[in-house]
Formats: structure tokens, C-alpha cells, sequence
């Protein structure tokens, strides 16, 4: 049932993203390419409206099945893999702001959901590696739910394929399991488009202002949602060239349009200002209160205005407002303003591109061929192959191309993660592709004939490769340097099982925990502030401070092996344990007869350290432990 037109949303072109079901033959069930609409579907063909077939409950079902399977892969052994460069900065952040209380958007770590979220998540459960990660599982988990928002354009086929491979894609599982903002980013801008395809199905303004506070919630994410915006500025553009492209028609465009407009009800011109007015109102509310929720400083002292001090006290809003947008300001100003180095390497901006190009789509054949070659198919088929094409569909096979071709241009390190840009998208046309396939091997089913044959296996084919696929890459190898979907500041090996040890003694052992030698590894100039041990080199030496601050354990830093093993010898440190680079391990062993040595990788190659564990307290520290480290008290 429809809103009364008091609660319709503003239209723009943004409203032609999705376009009318077939099924009603309104104005607005020919904004195709101008010929006769498609006959009402049968109750029983699956692709009738909600609430009127029993075929879309079939289809909720299927994808209520999907998501408990997506849910299953994604927890499996989910901190089995040693954290990421990015996972343990951000989880140390995360974990101090629950400690401190005190928070402030740093940009360098992305948007600040995560560590808002983690921060309780991390009160209730612990802080270690499965909870670290159970926010994203938990999105990554749920966004296949989001299939059902197109039921009003998609069959019942084509509804359970997008939820298939939202649920199931390697690429996409490996990053629903990885403490990192793009898929959270992704989704939320997906849920937002397709809020907004409800709003237009339903004509209900409410879908509207949902799909603000999701937007506003990629925003807090990932500062990249502005980019969302820009491309289906251009998709929706491409829609309004086709609707307005009247080929066969004996109308022009414009005078389509203008028939479509002298059919709509009218009303007093000043009524729909004011009704725009009102609901621009509060989509802006509704955008800034939550990203100000999230960007606001927290300050558990009063020596700065934070967020709750606000609350409490309204007249110091100016200053918190200001401060937030100062600080937004500066990180959007760093992420947009060219600041960041070419993690590729090369020598000018086009060599740059085509190697961030090149990891992406070699990522992209390892754990995403299916979902990419479906998404073709199905393009092809929607964009020539029907007599009306589905904006829906189009609009997001437009997002996800380009978003392929796009996103190198952007990034500033070799990265797999930035092709979940372009896969959420793509999901639709793969959903419609996948769908095609299944009913080409239906129809042949009893025929005995050939294409019975190659429909059936190029749907074994996809199955078998997505399941070798997501073996390798998620559960096998998910930190070997073989494996396209690892970025380089993922270590290579587990050295969790050298830090064990502090699971046991760090809340109990007197003096340091964990000693860290070397200059590569130590600073000149202690931080004044941020990840302990503050005088260890983060970008040499993350993830170890996560660890060290899980364990609750405390750490120390001495730059030369010489001065190491000079004040080893002559004073009782007694760490538990000692982390060098491997270059440093014969100098350091002397002065560590007691300890068990073991190199590990800190990098997916290369960047070897020595770690020496202290044997005399380190029972069952060898035997290993493949899963998340439990904090002392977690």
C-alpha cells in the first residue's frame, strides 16, 4: 500500500535507479524504452509482488538458509590467522579507547565505527583475535539480507543468486573475516541503495531517510562512501540517457517526460516545497547526527570538550562541532589530497595504476571469477537481452564496473581489499546471471539434449571452483604470499605461540614483559602518546603491540644488541619475552641462555624476527596455539 503523497520523497535522478516492477502496468511500469509493458507475471512464475506469492516466501527462506551458511564459513576458525598490520592498529585503538575513554578520529585508521563498536564488544567478550574481527562477520554475515529490499524487480532465481554471492564469494568471505572498514563501508552503501529502491516502489519517504542513516554509517566506516556517491551519480546518469533514449517510439524524450509529469497528482506548488523541505531537514539531521555521534571526540577529563560533556552541557556544542569538523576536515583533506605514497612503487602515475589494476583483478580470478563472470552475463543478458531492461540491475553492473576500473586509481598500497568496492555491487547482475543459468538448466532438464549437458556443468564448474577457492584462500593458505588475496603487512607465520607465555605471567611477572632491541625495531624518540610500547617503530613492529597490550602485558625497547645484552647480563630484566630482528640473533643469544629461540615472518615475506621466549615459565608456550590469544583477565 502506498504513503499519501505527504510523505513522498523529493525525486531526482537518483529515483530512475530503480526502475518500476514489470508487473504494474502504471506510468511509471514503462520507463523502459518506450514499448508495450510486459503482461502481468502468473502468481506462480516467482515474480509477482510481496505479499501476493507464496514463491517470495520460498525466496526469503532460500536466503534465510544462505545467510546461516555465510555465518558458518565466517566464524569457522575465525582467529586462526595471525592479525594484519591494519587489524592490530586498529584493535590496539579500539582497546585503548575502552581502557582510557578517551577517543579523537584519526584518519590514519580509517573511520571510527569499528572502534566505537569493538569497544563494547570487546567489554563484553575480551579483546583477542575472534572478537577483534566479530563485528565485520557480523555485517558480511547479515548483508545478504539486503537481496530481498529488489524483490519488487528481481525473480525468485535471480533474488537467491545476489544473496549466494554476497553469502559465498571467497574474496568476500576472506574480508567479512578481516578487521577492516571496505566491506563494512560496502555494505552499509548497499543497504542505503537499496532503501532507496524501496522508497520507489512503495513511494515512501521513510526508505529515504533509513537509506541517509546508512549512508551516514559508510561515511563513519570508511571515508571512500564519498565516492559511492559520486558513482551512482554517474550510474543514475546512464539510466536517465536510456529512459530518455526513446528508440521506436514515436515520442521524443522530452516529450515522454513531459507526458510522465502532466500524468503525476497535482498539487499546489508550495505544498511539495514545503514537503521537501521538511524531509531535507531531516535527512540532514538524521546524516549529521549520526556521523557526529561517531566522529565526536570523547574526553573523560575536562580539559577538552568531548561528546557526553554535550550532552550534558548543550551550550558547548560549537566548540565540539567545530573541533569534529576540524578534524574531519583534515583527514578527508589527507585521503582525497593526493598525500599518501604509490604502494606500487613505479616511476609515474599510469605504471602505478596498471599494478594496483593487476593485483586487483589477479585477486579478483583467484576468489572472484564466478561472481565476475556471472556479473557479465548477466549484464549482457538484462542490458540486450530483454525487451525491458531493469534499471536496478543496470545501475549496479554500472557501480561495479566502473568501480573495477576506478578504485587503483585511488588506492595508495597494493591491496585486494579494494575489489569488495566493486563485488557488493556486482552481486546483482551475477544473482541475474546465475539465475539465467539455473533456468537454461531446468528448461533442458528432460530434453536429454546437449545444452542440458554444458548448463549443468558450467553450474559444477562454478560450484567446485568457488568451494577450491574459498579452501585455499580463507581456511588453507589465508597469510601465504601464494595467495592474491594477502596484502604484504600480513605476516607470514603465527608467532603467537612464542607470546604465550604472557598469556600465563604477564599479570603476575615483576618488571618488563616483552623487550623489544634493534634500531629498525626501537625509535630514536619515544611517542608521547599512542600504541605501547610507545618507543617501538610501529611500521616495523605492528602487529606485536596488539598483542602485548591483549596479553596486558607491558613492554620495553633498548636500540642497540650491545646495550641489550650488556644491561641482560647486569641487571635482572628478566623479560619474558625478547623480539629482535633476525640479523641480531647470534649477539642476543649469550645473554639468553634461557630462553627458546624461534624466527617468524612479520611481513608476508621477508622481515624475519628472532623471538627468545623465557623456557623456564613457558610451558605449552612451543606447543602452539592457532586460535585468538586470550588476554590475562579476558
Amino acid at each position: 500500500m502506498r504513503r499519501s503523497d505527504s510523505e513522498s520523497p523529493a525525486r531526482d535522478e537518483s529515483d530512475d535507479a530503480a526502475d518500476a516492477p514489470e508487473s504494474e502496468p502504471s506510468s511509471r511500469a514503462d520507463a523502459g524504452d518506450g514499448r508495450d509493458p510486459a503482461p502481468d507475471p502468473d502468481p506462480d512464475d516467482g515474480a509477482s509482488r510481496f505479499g501476493r506469492s507464496d514463491r517470495l516466501d520460498e525466496a526469503t527462506r532460500w536466503v534465510l538458509g544462505i545467510v546461516v551458511a555465510g555465518f558458518v564459513v565466517r566464524l569457522a576458525f575465525l582467529g586462526a590467522r595471525v592479525a594484519h598490520y591494519d587489524e592490530g592498529r586498529v584493535a590496539w585503538w579500539a582497546d585503548y579507547f575502552l581502557d582510557s575513554g578517551q577517543f579523537e578520529y584519526r584518519y590514519i585508521i580509517h573511520g571510527p565505527f569499528v572502534q566505537h563498536v569493538n569497544k563494547f564488544v570487546f567489554d563484553a567478550l575480551g579483546a583477542n583475535d575472534f572478537t577483534m574481527r566479530l563485528v565485520v562477520v557480523v555485517i558480511g554475515g547479515l548483508l545478504p539480507l539486503s537481496a530481498l529490499l529488489f524483490r519488487e524487480h528481481l525473480e525468485r532465481d535471480e533474488i537467491v543468486g545476489v544473496a549466494f554471492f554476497l553469502a559465498l564469494n571467497p574474496l568476500l568471505v576472506y574480508y567479512s573475516r578481516f578487521y577492516r572498514s571496505t566491506l563494512i563501508a560496502a555494505a552499509f552503501a548497499f543497504v542505503a541503495f537499496g532503501l532507496l529502491v524501496r522508497a520507489y516502489d512503495e513511494w515512501n519517504v521513510r526508505y529515504v531517510h533509513a537509506a541517509v542513516v546508512f549512508v551516514a554509517l559508510a561515511f563513519t566506516a570508511k571515508e571512500n562512501a564519498a565516492v559511492y556517491l559520486l558513482v551512482w551519480i554517474g550510474a543514475s546518469a546512464l539510466l536517465v540517457d536510456q529512459l530518455l533514449f526513446r528508440t521506436g517510439d514515436d515520442q521524443s524524450g522530452f516529450e515522454w517526460l513531459r507526458a510522465r509529469v502532466d500524468e503525476t497528482d497535482r498539487r499546489p506548488l508550495a505544498e511539495y516545497l514545503a514537503d521537501f523541505v521538511w524531509h531535507f531537514a531531516v535527512a540532514i539531521f538524521l546524516f549529521l547526527g549520526v556521523t557526529l555521534y561517531f566522529y565526536a571526540p570523547r574526553s573523560p577529563g575536562t580539559e577538552a570538550v568531548g561528546f557526553w560533556q554535550t550532552v550534558w552541557n548543550p551550550t558547548l556544542f560549537p566548540e565540539l562541532f567545530n573541533r569534529t569538523l576540524d578534524d574531519v576536515v583534515e583527514g578527508y583533506s589527507y585521503w582525497f589530497g593526493g598525500a599518501t605514497d604509490a604502494g606500487c612503487r613505479k616511476d609515474n602515475i599510469v605504471d602505478a595504476y596498471l599494478c594496483f589494476l593487476g593485483q586487483e583483478l589477479h585477486a579478483m580470478a583467484q576468489a572472484a571469477f564466478a561472481l565476475t563472470a556471472m556479473a557479465v552475463v548477466g549484464f549482457i543478458a538484462e542490458r540486450w537481452g530483454r525487451v525491458r531492461s531493469r534499471g536496478v540491475v543496470l545501475f549496479c553492473a554500472y557501480w561495479g564496473f566502473v568501480s573495477v576500473i576506478g578504485y587503483p586509481l585511488g588506492t595508495d598500497i597494493a591491496n585486494a581489499w579494494i575489489a569488495v568496492n566493486a563485488l557488493v555491487p556486482l552481486a546483482v547482475p551475477a544473482g541475474v546471471g546465475i539465475a539465467l543459468v539455473v533456468d537454461r538448466a531446468r528448461d533442458s532438464l528432460h530434453t536429454g539434449s546437449v545444452r542440458f549437458g554444458v548448463t549443468a556443468f558450467v553450474l559444477l564448474l562454478i560450484g567446485g571452483y568457488m568451494a577450491a577457492s574459498m579452501a585455499g584462500s580463507v581456511y588453507l593458505d589465508p597469510a601465504s604470499d601464494d595467495n592474491e588475496l594477502v596484502q604484504y603487512a600480513q605476516p607470514a607465520d603465527d608467532f603467537r605461540p612464542s607470546m604465550r607465555v604472557l598469556e600465563e605471567r604477564a599479570g603476575t611477572h615483576e618488571g618488563t614483559d616483552v623487550l623489544i632491541v634493534g634500531s629498525s625495531y626501537v625509535r630514536e624518540n619515544p611517542r608521547s602518546g599512542g600504541l605501547e610500547p610507545r618507543c617501538s617503530s610501529i611500521s616495523n613492529t605492528l602487529p606485536l603491540q596488539w598483542y602485548i597490550e591483549a596479553y596486558g602485558a607491558t613492554g620495553d625497547c633498548i636500540q642497540s644488541a650491545e646495550d641489550a645484552v650488556q644491561q641482560l647480563q647486569g641487571e635482572p630484566l628478566d623479560p619474558l619475552v625478547v623480539i629482535a630482528p633476525e640479523i641480531l640473533e647470534n649477539d642476543l643469544s649469550p645473554a639468553l641462555e634461557g630462553y627458546d629461540s624461534e624466527v617468524h615472518r612479520l611481513r608476508a615475506y621477508g622481515s624475519e624476527a628472532v623471538f627468545f621466549t623465557d623456557r623456564s615459565s613457558a610451558s605449552g608456550a612451543s606447543a602452539g596455539n592457532a586460535t585468538a590469544p586470550q588476554p590475562a583477565g579476558g
